[in-house]
């Protein structure tokens, strides 16, 4: 066997590109935003899932509506596992936005 097959055998970076794309799309519609934006990656042992939502935005949201995105997602069934709801820019560095950070288990 090749060792490009091992490698690729798992597509861990889009094999979750559909759902992220379908969420990414509801929380648009929900919420009345065009600047959310969903990734969602396999783990590598293949067993769960991470994801984040990043809400490209240069202000902190309203605390309401970063509450209610959480809730949100926590009734789809994702784990929130961190986030921020903040805004920073680091010049010559990067721009943090906020964000929610999720999970979710693997079945099949």
């Amino acid at each position: 066997m090749k060792l490009s097959n091992i490698i690729l055998k798992e597509d861990y970076w889009t094999r979750f590109q559909p759902e992220a794309e379908k969420l990414e799309a509801e929380m648009r519609d929900t919420y009345n935003r065009d600047d959310i934006h969903v990734t969602i990656i396999q783990h590598s042992n293949g067993d769960h899932a991470r994801g984040e939502v990043e809400i490209m935005s240069r202000e902190q949201l309203r605390n309401a509506e970063y509450k209610n995105m959480k809730s949100f997602l926590k009734a789809k069934g994702f784990r929130i596992t961190g986030g921020a709801n903040f805004y920073d820019y680091e010049p010559n560095e990067r721009e943090y936005f906020p964000d929610i950070k999720f999970e979710f288990d693997i079945t099949g």
